[in-house]
């Protein structure tokens, strides 16, 4: 059934849009016409309509840890929240280190999800940080991103070569940012309060150490790298600092 959305505040920042207004759907397509025929009306007073929204970090889980979550509960959950386009991490089990990986992934994503999902294959084998995963061959079976998640790639010169060779393809890097001798067995902010408590501190130096380092390896490689978990200010004015010089880089708030 075509459908009018109204007193909705439309949002899109493709064509600079920021207004309430009536949105039409006809034939299951934005239009700029209202329906002609029988239609349903939804009141989005003080609701805010958008495109379909992207979430480039999440988790499904699929394969190996379906316990926690699936593709097809996964994207459910997204798709009600508003989103249309997920990426999902190769944090799985076995991890999305090779074509094979990707490729299960990928065709279990188009029978089972609600909406689009796109894997990420892993820097390196086994999310070690040892050795470069088959980047080249990931992307044949259909990643979008490389990343290790939630371990960071501690070798600089590993690093490198990834960054460079994902250059070639032009697929964005993603890197938790955590320098793991200086974390440590870090559970909390360092600072006074984990001197009085008498607990491990975690500094901000840490995290802001391997910013800067994608920041350098983003501009000598002229490749993308995205800074995953970040929660620092000083790692926010680093990246600001680098992309006001025209470096490609971004990042992503996480409270850790």
């Amino acid at each position: 059934m075509d459908l009018i959305i109204e007193n909705g505040r439309i949002i899109d920042p493709s064509n600079d849009r920021d207004e309430i207004a009536e949105l039409y759907v006809v034939d299951r397509r934005i239009s700029a016409r209202p329906p002609s025929g029988e239609c349903e009306t939804i009141d989005a007073r003080d609701l805010v309509v958008t495109p379909g929204l992207i979430d480039i970090h999440v988790h499904l889980r699929e394969p190996g840890q379906s316990h926690k979550e699936t593709l097809e509960t996964g994207s459910q959950a997204a798709a009600a929240g508003g989103f249309s386009s997920i990426v999902c991490m190769p944090n799985t089990d076995p991890p999305a280190d090779n074509p094979s990986t990707i490729a299960w992934i990928r065709d279990r994503a188009r029978a089972n999800a609600s909406i689009n999902v796109f894997p990420s294959g892993a820097i390196t084998k086994d999310l070690n940080g040892e050795e470069m995963a088959p980047i080249g061959s990931m992307v044949q079976a259909g990643i979008v991103a490389i990343t290790d998640d939630g371990r960071c790639v501690q070798n600089h010169e590993v690093m490198r070569r990834a960054v460079e060779y994902a250059r070639m393809f032009d697929l964005a890097v993603m890197d938790h940012c955590e320098d793991y001798n200086m974390a440590g067995h870090g559970v909390m902010h360092e600072g006074y309060w984990s001197t009085v408590l008498g607990l491990p501190g975690w500094p901000r130096t840490a995290e802001e150490i391997v910013v800067a380092r994608n920041i350098l390896l983003a501009d000598l490689c002229h490749t993308r790298i995205h800074c995953q978990h970040l929660s620092s200010g000083g790692s926010v004015r680093l990246l600001r600092d680098a992309r006001a010089r025209g470096i490609p880089v971004t990042g992503e708030l996480c409270p850790h």
